[in-house]
């Protein structure tokens, strides 16, 4: 798996850009990933998939119900 190169990173636990403080990815970040993962776009999703679990987790950690957004946020602009 490839690992991301972009400047726009997410701060965890709270899941916004270290950069612009956006909710992440943000979408310098979506253009980078994009960019980085072009010749494996399946690689893209899985790795979006997997930073998603680990978002519910620090999202989760304090009790707080799983958002709601989390699917469009991190996987629907994956093609």
């Amino acid at each position: 798996m490839l690992l991301p190169r972009t400047e726009h990173l997410p701060a965890r636990p709270s899941w916004d850009c270290q950069v612009c403080a956006r909710p992440w990815p943000c979408a310098p970040a979506k253009a980078d990933l994009t960019e980085q993962y072009a010749r494996f776009p399946a690689g893209l999703g899985i790795y979006m998939a997997s930073v998603m679990y680990d978002a519910v987790g620090d999202l989760t950690t304090v009790g707080e119900p799983t958002p709601a957004d989390l699917y469009e946020r991190f996987l629907a602009w994956v093609d």
